[in-house]
C-alpha cells in the first residue's frame, strides 16, 4: 500500500465512522478529520503494534515470529545481523563484571528485539571452532541462581547475557577472547506520508516514508490506525485482528 493509498483509505474509513451511528443511538458523531501528520503518528504507531504482536504471537493467527515461513515473511524487512567483536570498559570503567570471562559490548542502536545471539572463539580450542557457544539472556536475580548450576549456567557451549543501561550488555563466559554475534529486530522506520512541516518530527525523521514491512501486513496496520484515531476521539475501539 503506498502513502496515497494509506491516507485515502483511513480518510474513508473515518468518513463512514463519522455518519454512521450505532444501534439505538441517535447521537451523532463527531466527524473526524486528521492531517497528514496526525494520519502519520497513528500509523506509525499502529505499524510498531502491529509489527510488535507478530514478534510474541499476541495475534489472530497466535504464531510467533519464527513460528512459520509466513510469520518470518512478514517481519523479514527488519532483520539484522552485526559481529561485535570490541569490548567496551562498563560505566564504571571495569572491563570484567561478572569473572575473567565477563565482557561488556554496547548492541547497534537500532537493535528492537534480539532473535539469536552466539559467540565466535578468537583463540580456536579444540572441539569448539565448529559448534556455536549458545548465548542465553538472564536477569540479575536469574544468574545469581544458575551460574553454578551446570545444567542453566555457564559452560563451554553456553554463554549468559545481562542487559545494562544505555544498550550495553555483559556476556559471562568460560572464554576470555570472543566476538559476540547477533541477530535481531530493528524497529521499524516510522511512515510519514508526506514530508512534515515547522520542524515536525517522528522518530527524529521529517521526509516521507513507506511502510517497509510486508505487504501483507498493511492492511492490518490500516484497520489499527483508524482504530487509534477512533479511540483518540472519545469513541470505543473497534475490535482488530492484530
Amino acid at each position: 500500500m503506498t502513502n496515497e493509498e494509506f491516507s485515502n483509505n483511513i480518510d474513508i474509513r473515518l468518513s463512514i465512522f463519522s455518519n454512521s451511528t450505532l444501534h439505538g443511538d441517535s447521537t451523532p458523531r463527531i466527524e473526524i478529520v486528521l492531517d497528514e501528520y496526525e494520519k502519520s503518528v497513528f500509523l506509525t504507531m499502529a505499524e510498531e503494534d502491529v509489527a510488535k504482536s507478530f514478534y510474541t504471537g499476541k495475534n489472530a493467527y497466535g504464531e510467533s515470529f519464527e513460528g512459520t515461513e509466513e510469520m518470518r515473511r512478514y517481519l523479514s524487512n527488519l532483520t539484522e545481523e552485526a559481529l561485535l567483536d570490541t569490548p567496551i570498559k562498563n560505566a564504571n570503567g571495569l572491563p570484567y563484571g561478572m569473572g575473567a570471562g565477563s565482557r561488556f559490548f554496547t548492541l547497534p542502536s537500532d537493535v528492537w528485539f534480539i532473535t539469536y545471539e552466539a559467540l565466535k572463539l578468537n583463540s580456536p580450542r579444540t572441539g569448539c571452532e565448529d559448534n556455536p557457544i549458545v548465548v542465553t539472556p538472564v536477569t540479575q536475580d536469574e544468574y545469581h541462581r544458575v551460574r553454578k548450576n551446570p545444567f542453566r549456567g555457564v559452560n563451554n557451549r553456553r554463554a549468559l547475557r545481562l542487559d545494562l543501561a544505555d544498550g550495553v550488555v555483559e556476556i559471562v563466559s568460560s572464554y576470555d577472547n570472543f566476538s559476540y554475534y547477533l541477530r535481531y529486530l530493528k524497529k521499524p522506520e516510522p511512515i510519514i506520508l508526506v514530508d512534515l512541516p515547522d520542524g515536525l518530527t517522528i522518530g527524529n525523521l521529517s521526509e516521507h516514508r513507506e511502510c517497509k514491512l510486508h505487504e501483507g501486513l498493511h492492511q492490518m496496520i490500516l484497520d489499527k490506525a483508524v482504530a487509534l484515531a477512533i479511540e483518540s476521539r472519545g469513541y470505543s475501539q473497534p475490535s482488530q485482528k492484530s
